[in-house]
């Protein structure tokens, strides 16, 4: 039996490995060739470099997507992951409370700064003429 504990524990080693990686990425492979099979004029979709839009015109391997109204980009039919529908919408992006004020809300590009100094007086007072390549063109 000790001669076999090595080569069980590889075994074992090797389905786990199968278990947690390669099933997984396979499932997830035949799922996007599913969807890129199924794509259809009107669908909203997400391209893998997170670019959101709907699908205006279908080729063989051609996409035209349209990402905003009269804009339309020609991209290959495999970058195109998963249907704008399936992706959950983050909680930053997702519509504000209206009795809520915006500066107090804490979403991404909000104000928080409650400074209210005028600083238009944009005048640099650095000197930079100590510095070895001052005056040098």
């Amino acid at each position: 039996m000790g001669e076999l504990t090595p080569l069980l524990l590889l075994a074992a080693l090797l389905l786990l490995f199968w278990l947690i990686v390669i099933r997984p990425a396979r499932r997830q492979q035949s799922t996007v060739s599913e969807l890129q099979r199924n794509l259809a004029v009107g669908d909203r979709v997400v391209l893998s470099a997170g670019i959101f839009g709907t699908i205006a015109e279908l080729d063989d391997s051609r996409v035209q997507l349209e990402i905003a109204p009269g804009t339309v980009i020609e991209v290959a039919r495999q970058v195109v992951v998963r249907r704008a529908e399936d992706s959950p919408e983050p909680e930053y992006l997702a519509p504000a409370d209206p009795d809520e004020p915006a500066a107090t809300t804490g979403g991404i590009g909000t104000l928080h700064s409650t400074d209210t100094t005028d600083n238009t007086d944009n005048t640099d007072t650095t000197d930079f003429t100590d510095r070895p390549d001052a005056g040098k063109a």
